[in-house]
């Protein structure tokens, strides 16, 4: 009798604070000393646990000889999503391994809200894992200091219309993976972009995207030293904000093929043995999920 093993599918998202999408930091020098420390965090990662897909952000054109150099030391390919479109700049790599994932096709959300605004609202990535056909919408969305409740809004909901217009057309795996600067209990992630935490709800109405990062709003623990994935050290009140989070269609949840281990989503827990402490750099944690069939 041929066993059958099971194929798992590490997927790391972080937002690297390499370059923001603004015209200031794009077009500032390379910062050397920052770009080490991106480049030891993600080999750390990388030796914690085997990952097949790395999600970066905060990455821009200037960054391609360090994601080129990360990609090659870790046997990934890469593609660069770095574009100036319409007014909003993209700032997105992807490092992926190739005997599992396939890349197809990328395409910018381009659209506007009913001002004229163009709206950063993502890219749809395309892919194939070990064949299966997926659908992945990659997002960063603006801040508060960039009008970033009014366009987040406006994000979440022509978002929505583009997952909707994918389970028209029979797309059932779909993944949402980004910093939306919103929590997981905002109203632009449960009410407009249609998410919920609760299992039963995801395979009941399958139209409804799972968010396991609910458990995540604070992972503080003996074992854990962050209390989110984003932190705003001036914040008076709270800190931590889980800003950054993956959702799941309900085909990962209870269909036949990839499925979701419902455990494994999390921020990241700790940095042992670096060179120096994570917080004092960076403000955005990695954050992990894990595929299985």
């Amino acid at each position: 009798m041929q066993l059958i093993r099971s194929m798992n599918l590490n997927i790391c998202w972080w937002n690297t604070r390499l370059t923001p999408p603004a015209g200031s930091k794009i077009n500032a020098a390379l910062n050397k000393e920052l770009n080490d420390k991106v480049e030891e965090i993600i080999s750390y990662l990388c030796r914690e646990r085997p990952l097949h897909l790395i999600l970066l952000c905060e990455v821009y054109k200037k960054d391609e000889p360090l994601i080129n150099k990360i990609a090659a030391d870790n046997e990934l390919e890469y593609i660069m999503i770095a574009e100036f479109v319409k007014g909003v700049y993209y700032d997105f790599a992807i490092l992926y391994e190739k005997t599992r994932i396939k890349i197809n096709k990328i395409e910018h959300i381009d659209e506007q809200n009913s001002f004229e605004q163009q709206l950063r609202i993502g890219v749809t990535i395309e892919a194939d894992f070990d064949g299966e056909h997926v659908i992945i919408f990659l997002s960063h969305w603006n801040s508060e200091m960039f009008n970033g409740d009014v366009k987040k809004s406006h994000c979440a909901g022509m978002l929505r219309d583009k997952i909707n217009a994918k389970f028209r057309n029979k797309h059932e795996h779909i993944i949402l993976i980004g910093d939306y600067n919103s929590q997981p209990f905002e109203n632009e992630i449960v009410t407009v972009l249609e998410t919920t935490k609760d299992l039963e709800i995801v395979i009941s109405r399958p139209r409804v995207l799972y968010n396991p990062f609910w458990r995540n709003l604070d992972s503080r623990s003996q074992n854990h030293s962050f209390s989110g994935s984003y932190i705003l050290k001036n914040d008076a009140y709270d800190k931590w904000k889980t800003f950054d989070q993956m959702m799941f269609s309900s085909k990962f949840i209870n269909g036949k093929s990839w499925l979701l281990d419902v455990y494994s989503p999390e921020i990241h827990n700790e940095f042992k043995n670096i060179s120096f402490n994570f917080i004092d750099v960076f403000d955005h944690v990695p954050i992990h999920g894990r595929l299985h069939k």
